[in-house]
C-alpha cells in the first residue's frame, strides 16, 4: 500500500487525536475535585505545554474551569450540563413508572419507555403484564428509529432538513418483509403520525409483534422520549392499536406534563 492511500486513515487519526486527548483530560478530572497543570499532564501523559493548550480551549467551551485560588483545574458546568442530561433521559423510565404501570393495568399489554439514542432509540423502563416482557425493547436495547413505533413518533417531530440528513446518514434496513425502507414512503408514514398522534409497527421490526407509540415532550414541547404499548401480535391486533392510541396520548401527555415540573 502506498503513502497516498494512507493518508486518509492517517488524516482522520490526526484530525481525532486532539478530541481524544481532552476527552482523557476531561476523565482525569471527573476522579478529582481539581488537580494543577503538573498533576494533570503526568496523570494523562501529555506535555505541560499541550495539557496547557486543550484545557485553556476546554475553558473557553465552559468543559473545565480554572481555580485561581487552588492553583487547579476542575470539571466546568457544561460537562454538568451534558451529563445532567443523559441522566435525564435515562431517569424517564423511573420518573414515569407510575404513569406507565396505571397504563399497563388499564390496557392490559406491555408498557415501554424509549429516549432518543444517536440513529435510534434506547429503552430506559418497561412495565410488563401476565408475565410477557417484550424482549426486544427490553431496558438497554437500542433499536433503529425507522421500523419502531418509538422511532416514528420522534422522526414525526423533525424538521424536513433533519429528516433529510438522517436518509442520507443512514441505511433505511429491512427488519422484517414489512419494514418501511423507501425514504418518500417513510416520509408519507411520518406525516400520518403527525396528523393522528401516535405511531404504528405493524411487526415492522419483529415478526409477531405489534407496538403503538407516542411522544413525551419536556417543558419546552420538545421530544424527551416515546411512550409505547407493544404485545404479541395474537394479543395485539391490527384493529386494537388504533383502539389504545387515545389512551395512550393521554398517558403520553401526563407524562409530559411530569416531565415540565422537574427542574431539569
Amino acid at each position: 500500500m502506498t503513502d497516498s492511500q494512507q493518508e486518509p486513515e492517517d488524516g482522520l487519526l490526526g484530525r481525532v487525536q486532539s478530541l481524544v486527548r481532552a476527552f482523557g483530560i476531561l476523565d482525569q478530572l471527573a476522579k478529582s475535585d481539581h488537580m494543577t497543570l503538573s498533576d494533570l499532564s503526568r496523570a494523562v501523559g501529555l506535555p505541560r505545554s499541550t495539557t496547557h493548550r486543550l484545557l485553556t480551549t476546554m475553558e473557553a467551551l465552559r468543559y473545565v474551569a480554572f481555580d485561581r485560588r487552588k492553583n487547579g483545574w476542575s470539571v466546568g458546568v457544561q460537562a454538568f450540563t451534558v451529563g445532567a442530561v443523559f441522566a435525564q433521559m435515562r431517569d424517564l423510565g423511573q420518573l414515569g413508572r407510575t404513569i406507565m404501570r396505571s397504563l399497563m393495568s388499564e390496557v392490559q399489554h406491555c408498557v415501554n419507555i424509549a429516549v432518543p439514542e444517536g440513529a435510534g432509540v434506547c429503552y430506559v423502563g418497561q412495565a410488563a403484564t401476565n408475565g410477557f416482557r417484550q424482549t426486544a425493547a427490553r431496558p438497554g436495547a437500542v433499536l433503529p428509529l425507522h421500523s419502531t413505533a418509538s422511532g416514528k413518533v420522534l422522526m414525526a417531530q423533525w424538521s424536513r432538513p433533519e429528516f433529510d440528513r438522517y436518509l442520507d446518514s443512514t441505511p433505511l434496513k429491512a427488519r422484517t418483509a414489512r419494514s418501511i425502507i423507501d425514504g418518500d414512503r417513510l416520509r408519507d408514514e411520518l406525516a400520518q403520525i403527525r396528523a393522528r398522534g401516535y405511531a404504528l409497527d405493524d411487526e415492522e421490526h419483529s415478526n409477531g409483534l405489534r407496538c403503538v407509540a407516542a411522544v413525551v415532550k419536556d417543558r419546552y414541547g420538545l421530544p424527551k422520549g416515546s411512550l409505547s404499548i407493544s404485545d404479541r401480535s395474537s394479543h395485539l391486533t391490527r384493529a386494537r392499536l388504533d383502539e389504545l392510541g387515545p389512551a395512550l396520548i393521554s398517558a403520553a401527555q401526563r407524562m409530559s406534563a411530569e416531565v415540565a415540573t422537574q427542574s431539569f
